[in-house]
Order: C-alpha cells, then sequence, then structure tokens
C-alpha cells in the first residue's frame, strides 16, 4: 500500500486533494495568498526583476511595511533608512525578499485557536533558519534552495487541521501519548501522511520540484529523487530543531537525525548557535 502511495502518480495527488477538500469547512485546500504565488512565480524566473517585485509588494500595506522594516533592521546595517519599496527589496536581495513574503503569508495559515499552531509555526520557522544556516555549513546546496523547504516541511499538518480538525488534534495527542509517530497515525487516518500533502500542496503553490521532493521525503531521505541533496538537508534541520527547543512534541520523530551530514559534535553545537540566535531574529520581524 506504502509503496504504492510512495509513486505519487497523478491519481494519488488527485485523490489527496479530492479527500482534503471533501473534509475541508470551506470545501477548498489550503492556498497561499496572491501576492506570495507571485513573489515565487518571480523568484524562480533566471531572470526576475526586482522592479516586478516592487510592483506586487506595493498592493499590500502590510506587506509592504515589513519589507520596510526588515530592510532598515540592524542585520543589513544601511547607513540611511530605506523609505520605498525598491529601496528595500535592493537591501534585503530579491531572493530574501520572496522568502520573506511567503513566510509572512504562509504565517497567516497557522492563524486561529489550538494549542498546536503556535507550536508548529515556531517549528517551521525554526526549521528553515536551520536548513539555510546547514546549507551554508555543509555547501551540499545552496542556501537560497534551503529556506523555503524548511518553512513549507510540515505544511501537511496544517493542512490536516484546517481540513479536520478534530482528527488533527486526536492525532497529536496520540502521538504525545507515545501511541506512534505522526506519519504513521496519519497514514491510517487517511491513508497518506502530511508529508505526501506537503510535497502536492507546494508543487501547487510553486515551489521548485527539487523543493517539493525534499518536503515529500523529509521523513524518509533516501527516498528522494529531485531533492535528494535537500531532503537530507530538511530532515538534519528537523532534528537540530528540537535539539534548541523548537521541536513540536517531546520527543523528535525517530526518522529525524543530524548525523548523516557529517558533522562533527562541535560543528553541530556551533550551529545550533548560530540558529538559535537567527530564529530569534527572524522571529522578530516576521512574528
Amino acid at each position: 500500500m506504502l509503496a504504492e502511495i510512495a509513486g505519487d502518480s497523478r491519481g494519488f495527488r488527485e485523490r489527496v486533494r479530492a479527500t482534503l477538500t471533501r473534509l475541508s469547512r470551506t470545501g477548498q485546500l489550503p492556498a497561499l495568498p496572491g501576492v506570495a504565488t507571485a513573489a515565487l512565480a518571480i523568484a524562480r524566473e533566471p531572470d526576475g526583476d526586482m522592479k516586478d517585485l516592487a510592483k506586487v509588494l506595493q498592493t499590500d500595506v502590510g506587506l509592504t511595511a515589513c519589507i520596510l522594516r526588515v530592510a532598515n533592521s540592524a542585520a543589513y546595517g544601511r547607513r540611511s533608512e530605506a523609505h520605498t519599496v525598491r529601496e528595500a527589496v535592493m537591501t534585503v536581495g530579491l531572493r530574501r525578499a520572496c522568502d520573506i513574503l511567503v513566510a509572512i503569508c504562509a504565517k497567516q495559515l497557522y492563524a486561529g485557536q489550538g494549542r498546536y499552531t503556535e507550536i508548529l509555526w515556531n517549528h517551521s520557522l525554526a526549521v528553515a533558519v536551520t536548513a539555510e544556516e546547514v546549507a551554508r555549513v555543509t555547501r551540499r546546496v545552496s542556501p537560497d534552495t534551503a529556506f523555503l523547504p524548511g518553512l513549507l516541511h510540515d505544511i501537511g499538518r496544517i493542512a490536516f487541521r484546517l481540513a479536520d480538525a478534530k482528527s488533527f488534534e486526536e492525532i497529536q495527542e496520540r502521538v504525545e501519548a507515545g501511541e506512534g509517530e505522526s506519519t504513521t497515525l496519519e497514514r491510517e487516518c487517511y491513508e497518506f501522511d502530511h508529508a505526501q500533502v506537503g510535497g502536492i500542496l507546494t508543487e501547487d503553490w510553486g515551489l521548485t520540484p527539487e523543493q517539493c521532493d525534499a518536503i515529500r521525503w523529509h521523513h524518509e531521505p533516501d527516498c528522494a529523487d529531485a531533492g535528494r541533496d535537500l531532503a537530507p538537508l530538511i530532515n538534519a534541520a528537523d532534528s537540530l530543531a528540537y535539539a534548541i527547543g523548537l521541536g513540536t512534541y517531546r520527543e523528535p520523530p525517530s526518522d529525524v537525525s543530524f548525523a548523516a551530514l557529517g558533522l562533527s559534535s562541535d560543528e553541530e553545537a556551533a550551529c545550533a548557535i548560530r540558529v538559535r540566535e537567527e530564529f530569534d531574529a527572524q522571529k522578530q520581524l516576521i512574528g
């Protein structure tokens, strides 16, 4: 059964979408706001233009304020304050500005009641920061490609919460009670797990095939194809997020580990310190 599902055929993708749509109170799948998908499209273009992104940003006052706040933060050390969207984007850089936009928009999906939503958001942001840092240290993949799959690696869990909050809560409680791991319990409930859902949703949203595949296989990185270099990194970032106290359960899943990256314990400890500092900075800027 699992091997059949793992093929991620067109039929399976449609079955996942149909199931989540049927369960959803709104009858719709979770979706990023149009500003975020526009930013992703610009970022994917080899000749993506800062002017195009500035035009997208100018349609949303809240996003404009946020990108200005980021550009004028101590991290970028501007001599004079950025006053326009274009100045802010030039300061931050096209890729980073797109990442920030997607992060701000993605956070909206974590809004609402429930004890797990803030925990899930903090974990997702921590994994994004960690993935970028680990990519920089190991040079296995470009750091530019690591932030978004880290941020969205657990977006399938948010899809479950939005579509079927009762079952979502029950699964979280069963994991906490030691009755199984989330992926196993999700498959029992839905016949697919959050990693599979995340791979499908992010494909719809416009992430690259490598990023979507890494999300799909972040619990089973040896199975990754297009994301074979990125999936182990997301897996390790998941593990390190737990190590610095930003996991989603008391204990990390048994299938996440930092060891596969070959870093020494000293390198891992130094990475953890930098990640914690960067997480706190990103949390203050993004929310």
